[in-house]
């Protein structure tokens, strides 16, 4: 699987899309470091601190540490992890969400996870800033090598139905895959080499 060329997204460099929204995807930086803390504390009190991999004591006392290791997230390692690109989303040079691309799938994200991952902060919600964020990483994925791409909700929930939908993904089948949840939508998207005009 290929990586990003290292122009695409240097270290806290912006990349700015026509976007009625203005939120531009960029690599992790320390640049919005106490924006960042503060939308963890949104997801703590929602009790969703698991979605940065459970390093909110590094984020806070070493910021630096934290960011480097997203960024290392994109190397093949010995840990048996699929190798995934983080994007933060900015506007207005605030955080306001994560997006992430798996490169490749396993086993365990085929049936729950799938390539693509985002969270939107939760007082920017509703503003289409998921939307934004997966019609700008669907490109991304593309130059990563991947034709297509799965995504994976809720059957219940029904913001994540519309984002995906939104942006083209086709329903291939619904599942339970545990026991007292919601069954699981399995959608795919083809991606796109550029980012098309917002409407």
């Amino acid at each position: 699987m290929r990586q990003l060329p290292l122009g695409w997204f240097p270290h806290g460099r912006r990349l700015t899309m026509n976007s009625p929204l203005k939120i531009q995807l960029v690599a992790p930086t320390q640049k919005c470091r106490e924006s960042f803390l503060a939308a963890l504390r949104e997801f703590q009190e929602e009790g969703l601190s698991w979605w940065f991999g459970g390093g909110l004591e590094t984020a806070e006392h070493d910021f630096a540490a934290f960011v480097a290791s997203k960024l290392a997230d994109s190397s093949r390692r010995g840990d048996g992890l699929v190798p995934k690109t983080h994007f933060w989303a900015l506007m207005e040079e605030q955080f306001v969400g994560r997006i992430s691309i798996h490169h490749e799938l396993s086993d365990a994200l085929r049936v729950e996870g799938g390539h693509i991952g985002y969270d939107t902060v939760p007082s920017f919600r509703g503003r289409g800033v998921a939307t934004e964020m997966l019609r700008q990483a669907l490109p991304l994925a593309r130059a990563l090598g991947l034709t297509e791409v799965l995504l994976t909700c809720d059957d219940a929930n029904a913001a994540s139905i519309r984002v995906i939908e939104k942006n083209g993904g086709l329903l291939r089948e619904t599942k339970v895959v545990r026991e007292n949840l919601p069954p699981k939508r399995h959608y795919w998207i083809r991606t796109i080499s550029q980012v098309p005009s917002s409407q």
